[in-house]
């Protein structure tokens, strides 16, 4: 049985997409599984032993024949790809007649391709009750289960390095692309000093000047820029996290450290933390709106309370 997995980014969407890999370990023995993703995907992925190769996008001509296709992306080129390679089964998004559509799932229905449109896919979105790993096991009938992610002990080490023992992570931005998910400068500072512990400030070059202005205030060091696997270590030699739903989350979740996860335009219920933490989000009808801005005032964000999350850490 010969199995390509088609999940190209985001980033933290591919390291959770590892969740399903057990699952097709169990139910197809001696399978082989190749997986296509992005060159920073390929990152995340190397040192994976539940997978037998990762091909980047720009490697697409060296994928072989397939019985399965699992195809979760939604763009038109991944989607043709998909069906080009002609394999016997596809599960997922792949285009037929020229269109892009899916095999009957009620995560396909919340996506940007929905046969209900962007609008009310969002809606649903906003409904859903079910986590993205209880979806993949209906979509694929297998059993969800945990990320299969691992560092090396060199990347382990490197984190040691940069982390003092008995340190919180803070991940409190975002990234430009997803501003509306970032607690604010004013209340990250709020949040350390009512911590009172020492910490570490998270975050890549987007949050470089975020960053260096909360250090200025509160005296903590910034973890700075790192590629993506010695992130994974600094994260991991952080004694709990708090954070974003952003590739930091993604990250702490796969290495099982303590954590608190705070929402606004992004869905709570989509996320599984296996018992390691606490989410926190207000209680507002517009919740997981999806939205990249927001003129309500105060907003999701806003309404989260620095008391709630020292609370749930300590």
């Amino acid at each position: 049985m010969n199995i390509l997995i088609v999940k190209i980014g985001a980033i933290g969407d591919v390291l959770r997409t590892t969740s399903i890999l057990r699952g097709l370990r169990e139910k197809y023995k001696g399978a082989t599984i190749d997986w296509l993703t992005s060159e920073f995907g390929k990152e995340i992925l190397n040192n994976n032993h539940l997978i037998n190769h990762v091909y980047t996008w720009q490697e697409k001509d060296k994928l072989g024949q397939y019985d399965l296709v699992i195809g979760l992306e939604d763009g038109f080129e991944a989607c043709q790809l998909v069906s080009t390679i002609k394999p016997k089964n596809i599960l997922g998004a792949y285009v037929e007649n020229g269109k892009i559509t899916y095999t009957p799932s009620a995560w396909f229905d919340m996506s940007a391709i929905s046969r209900f449109g962007l609008e009310k896919a969002n809606k649903l979105k906003a409904k859903n009750k079910k986590t993205f790993q209880e979806h993949m096991a209906e979509l694929l009938e297998v059993r969800a289960g945990e990320y299969a992610f691992e560092l090396t002990q060199e990347e382990i080490e490197y984190g040691w390095e940069i982390v003092e023992p008995d340190t919180i992570g803070l991940n409190t931005g975002a990234g430009k692309r997803w501003q509306q998910k970032a607690l604010s400068i004013d209340k990250t500072i709020e949040l350390i000093k009512k911590l009172n512990k020492s910490c570490i400030i998270l975050g890549g070059e987007e949050e470089q000047d975020r960053n260096e202005k909360i250090s200025k205030a509160t005296n903590m060091p910034i973890s700075g820029s790192h590629s993506l696997r010695n992130f994974a270590g600094i994260i991991n030699a952080c004694s709990a996290v708090i954070t974003s739903d952003s590739l930091a989350m993604h990250f702490a979740i796969a290495l099982k450290k303590p954590l608190v996860v705070f929402f606004g335009p992004t869905s709570p219920t989509e996320i599984e933390l296996y018992g390691l933490g606490k989410k926190v989000y207000p209680d507002m009808d517009c919740l997981s709106c999806y939205k990249k801005q927001c003129d309500k005032k105060p907003n999701c964000l806003d309404l989260i309370s620095v008391e709630e999350l020292c609370k749930i850490l300590v």
